[in-house]
């Protein structure tokens, strides 16, 4: 446990080295939130709500979500796809510790440095300039234990992205179609409470919701009490079964896998 503890905090160091990289990243999300707060702000002039959305809390919801890309909730990366295109995956998978393990540690400690700095700043300038709330102090622990699960959520569903490199070496079209789904149907883009009902059941089904809507509408105190720990036990178990998915695909992926000279 303590190599891979260990890993993370080797990968959250070296993320803080990517400071300009990170300003762009803020100013991009704080682009895109402003453009969509505004149509917001158009959209509910004539007051009253929308799907059971203030103009407070979808602005409030639009940062959240803005602010969880730092998550990996509005991309995948293909990192791990370019170590199968060069051969390096080999070195990662004979060293004496779990290629899932090793992979997620990487990650976690990546992003929870770009949630720290990123996510919070970005999520701030919408407190300042926009009017997002200021979250009460028991939303904001639950939010943080539904972002860990979504941090989970997401990395298992972008390992088995990767994974499809040991099939196809080029995946930038199964990334994109990856990306627009999770974008979609996670309420990364709009509140799923906007979807007409049949499409709002479909998303309610799969586990995107649990990436973006959920820990965005805890932040703003709109779910609580049972709601709140059914939505958590929820996201648990989503990311358990994604979890033991991507583990799973990655034992397949193994037998593709053949050394020159092995």
């Amino acid at each position: 446990m303590r190599v891979y503890v260990e890993i993370a905090i080797r990968s959250f160091r070296r993320a803080t080295q990517y400071r300009t990289a990170f300003i762009a990243g803020i100013l991009t999300n704080s682009f895109f939130a402003a453009i969509q707060s505004l149509m917001y702000i158009a959209l509910f002039q004539a007051g009253g709500t929308v799907a059971g959305f203030s103009l407070a809390q979808a602005i409030t919801y639009n940062w959240t979500t803005q602010a969880m890309i730092s998550l990996g909730a509005g991309w995948i990366s293909t990192e791990m796809a370019g170590t199968i295109r060069s051969g390096d995956v080999v070195t990662d998978m004979s060293r004496p510790w779990s290629f899932y393990g090793y992979w997620m540690s990487r990650t976690a400690g990546e992003r929870l440095f770009n949630f720290l700095v990123r996510g919070s700043i970005t999520y701030l300038l919408g407190v300042l300039y926009f009017g997002a709330l200021v979250p009460r102090p028991q939303d904001a622990l639950a939010f943080l234990l539904s972002a860990l699960l979504a941090l989970v959520i997401t990395f298992a569903y972008g390992f088995m992205i990767n994974l499809v490199a040991f099939w196809t070496l080029e995946i930038a079209g199964i990334q994109l179609i990856a990306n627009s789904l999770q974008a979609f149907f996670s309420g990364f883009l709009v509140p799923i409470a906007f979807f007409p009902p049949w499409l709002a059941a479909l998303a309610h089904a799969l586990p995107f919701e649990s990436v973006a809507g959920v820990p965005a509408q805890i932040l703003q105190g709109k779910i609580g009490g049972a709601a709140l720990a059914w939505a958590i036990g929820q996201q648990a178990l989503w990311a358990v079964a994604m979890t033991g998915a991507a583990m799973l695909l990655t034992r397949v992926a193994m037998r593709k896998v053949v050394v020159q000279g092995g």
